[in-house]
């Protein structure tokens, strides 16, 4: 079976091919707009020896499946999921399996990541196994950002959870972007569905404590709040008045799944859990029925996150905030693939499309004029780059920091307060700037004094 390429991807595929040893590149594409095709031609064309990397069995099968729709047959699979170790001149392999297995691949000529925001730049499985083989390395993502926490050393090292594109964190593994679709082309052009959105107005995450990492929320702090603002009920609430086909909910606690399925069950109406404790053979009977209609109702515990690739989901409900921007839209993408005249509906009960904007609004800018630096804008303002503890622009905040820092080199610096409001830096008596150093307690200024001083020197 022949695949002609819609015009998005084969420009994709055409970025793919002119990426370079050491020049490592992602190609950015929205969740439902085949990037599996496009693995499959890069592969074909290229006419390299090629693995593939995925995190899950079912991204694993769905790449297999599009590779074979193409014709190509001269495959392999590594993955202990799939019970089987095979190599061919297009391997597909799960990351966990194909780690303990690096020396068999050093004859390939190219690796090809799919969900390539799963790479975490410094240590982990998917870094180990790259530089292991040194070859040129093609990433395919939605979401091309990672989030991370960290205490600014800047002014008043305050704690920091930001998204960041993967081509700006430092180390890095992807040095550049070579392609984006943008999100609002392919639901202008009719590729994805178009959204109805339920948002929840009084919800306030910021009520819940973070937990340890700070990238996340403290359970026992989210699951008080959750009780107090009933979210239970109203999931009952809003799921048993759907007349969607396929209903799938969010939660983060089997707790509250074991609620919400006993609740349906007392209207009537039958839901079933998935979580991680779910058997593999129980899931593939419970999803095979939710996809042919015979289960309307699914409840998932923490997975159904990338993956699943199902076009006929009409209704998503969130019972869960997030502070991962990658986590939010890979949960609302699983409903936007355009499959007759679908709408999906998607009822946030908690703040995330409050917070994080409309993922149909979704666009990637360059900010610095071609250079390369990225970054996530929504209806709601900029999304990567902003400290999710309090809102803060950190890029707006860099940019200045680095006028700054020039201006501090050269002594030009306007001291912004005190009675020597106005002044330049170079112009205070030095006994001011050591009075000011043992006095002040904001360190910004504690920082500049001083290398004011050393410059005098």
């Amino acid at each position: 079976m022949s695949y002609l390429l819609r015009d998005y991807q084969e420009q994709a595929v055409i970025a793919a091919l002119s990426i370079k040893k050491k020049k490592n590149g992602l190609l950015v594409l929205p969740t439902g707009t085949g990037k599996s095709f496009i693995i499959a031609e890069i592969i074909k064309r290229s006419n390299k020896k090629t693995v593939i990397l995925q995190p899950t069995k079912e991204i694993l099968e769905q790449n297999v499946a599009k590779i074979k729709l193409i014709g190509f047959t001269d495959i392999g699979i590594f993955s202990a999921s799939m019970d089987e170790k095979t190599i061919g001149k297009a391997t597909f392999a799960t990351i966990g399996t194909i780690i303990k297995y690096k020396d068999k691949f050093e004859n390939f000529d190219q690796i090809i990541v799919d969900e390539a925001h799963s790479v975490n730049s410094k240590g982990g499985q998917y870094e180990k196994f790259i530089k292991s083989l040194g070859k040129p390395v093609i990433g395919l993502t939605a979401t091309p950002f990672r989030m991370r926490y960290y205490m600014n050393s800047f002014g008043d090292g305050e704690p920091v959870v930001e998204s960041r594109f993967l081509t700006r964190t430092r180390p890095r593994i992807f040095n550049i972007i070579k392609h984006i679709t943008q999100v609002p082309d392919m639901f202008n052009q009719g590729y994805l569905c178009p959204v109805q959105y339920d948002p929840e107005n009084d919800y306030d995450s910021k009520k819940v404590k973070s937990n340890s990492t700070g990238q996340g929320y403290n359970e026992n702090s989210l699951l008080r709040y959750n009780e107090s603002k009933n979210i239970v009920q109203k999931i009952i609430n809003t799921a048993a008045n759907s007349t969607s086909n396929h209903i799938l909910i969010f939660t983060q606690f089997r707790e509250e799944s074991k609620q919400i399925i006993q609740k349906l069950a007392e209207l009537n109406i039958k839901c079933i859990e998935i979580s991680g404790k779910t058997k593999k053979k129980d899931r593939e009977i419970i999803l095979s029925d939710f996809t042919s209609g015979s289960l309307r109702y699914v409840v998932n515990v923490g997975v159904l996150t990338v993956g699943f690739d199902f076009p006929g989901l009409d209704h998503i409900i969130i019972g869960r905030p997030m502070k991962s921007l990658a986590l939010f839209y890979q949960i609302c993408g699983r409903g936007v693939r355009a499959f007759q005249d679908k709408i999906c509906r998607i009822s946030d009960l908690c703040d995330n499309v409050k917070r994080l904007g409309e993922i149909n609004t979704y666009v990637i800018e360059d900010v610095s004029d071609g250079k390369g630096l990225w970054r996530l804008k929504s209806n709601k303002g900029y999304l990567t780059g902003v400290n999710l503890i309090n809102g803060k622009d950190l890029e707006q905040r860099s940019m200045t920091t680095q006028k700054e820092k020039k201006q501090v080199l050269k002594g030009e610096l306007l001291i912004p307060f005190g009675k020597h409001n106005g002044t330049k830096i170079c112009d205070v008596d030095k006994g001011y700037l050591e009075w000011a150093i043992k006095s002040f307690d904001n360190g910004k200024w504690k920082t500049i004094f001083k290398a004011e001083l050393k410059r005098r020197k």
